[in-house]
């Protein structure tokens, strides 16, 4: 399974968070998982840290190494999948790894229910 991680998924994941349900880590820890980062989340992830919003210090490309994790580019094709989300959701950020997910055929991991609305496979 090729996962792709949301933000807060990924702050949970390094703070060991209780929120982090227990088939999530299971499939996180599953070494035939592939995890992934999109580029618009890393983005996320930094600009959050830089202002000091987020309980974490270590940067983004530590958790890579160490959480085993693929950093992905923004595939080119996700515009084409953005302009046809419906209009569930307003934040750029989602709607660009939504995007990712389905023009990579990756499955979302994610807690934000807003995400969950639209038709894409997520856990």
């Amino acid at each position: 399974m090729r996962l792709l991680l949301d933000t807060q998924i990924l702050v949970w994941l390094v703070n060991g968070d209780k929120r982090l349900r227990p088939e999530w880590i299971s499939l996180i820890e599953d070494p035939e998982t592939e995890l992934h980062i999109s580029a618009v989340i890393a983005f996320e992830y930094a600009d959050l840290q830089q202002r000091k919003r987020l309980p974490v210090d270590e940067p983004i490309t530590e958790l890579v190494t160490r959480f085993d994790m693929m950093l992905d580019p923004l595939p080119a094709a996700s515009w084409q999948q953005i302009v046809q989300l419906p209009a569930i959701h307003r934040d750029p950020v989602d709607r660009m790894l939504i995007a990712h997910a389905l023009v990579e055929s990756m499955t979302l991991i994610t807690a934000d229910a807003n995400i969950r609305r639209y038709a894409v496979p997520f856990i």
